[in-house]
């Protein structure tokens, strides 16, 4: 059994190492892509993250372990979600899915009404968990970030 929670500071070394894991094994992130954002989310980043908004790191525990997680940051009214990820021994079980919808659920608490992310373009693993869970690609930025290119997804939500 899975449970969705929010990040306590003591999951910080588990979760750190389990991003790391997450983003260095995306091939098409390239090199510098991969050290900034491995950077974002640190174990001192990621408490800080959930010292300023408790709702900012959820994670799936499963039998104590740390097995995916969902990142967001409030943006003027909106969510953006940073990052998700689960570790490939708990793919398939929709724990994604979970995920994001325990970060819609923080969205009344947080004062939002869309969540809004991007994935990059040969991202279909996450593109058809975002499908699935509602959301609406709006656009594709090419040579964007990090000079890469991105989809855009948004999920308005009910107000």
């Amino acid at each position: 059994m899975v449970l969705i929670r929010r990040m306590n500071y003591d999951d910080a070394p588990q979760l750190s190492h389990l991003v790391e894991v997450v983003i260095t094994k995306l091939a098409y992130y390239n090199t510098r892509e991969q050290q900034e954002e491995l950077a974002k989310y640190s174990r001192e980043a990621l408490c800080a993250l959930i010292e300023c908004d408790p709702d900012a790191v959820l994670v799936a525990a499963a039998e104590g372990d740390i097995v995916g997680f969902c990142i967001s940051r409030y943006d003027d009214g909106v969510l953006w979600l940073s990052w998700f990820g689960v570790r490939e021994d708990h793919r398939g079980a929709g724990i994604g899915r979970e995920l994001l919808s325990a970060l819609e659920s923080s969205c009344p608490r947080r004062k939002c009404h869309k969540i809004w992310c991007d994935t990059r373009v040969p991202n279909d693993r996450s593109a058809r968990v975002l499908a699935n869970a509602g959301y609406h690609k709006v656009c594709t930025l090419l040579n964007h970030w990090y000079g890469q290119d991105f989809h855009i997804w948004e999920k308005v939500l009910a107000t």
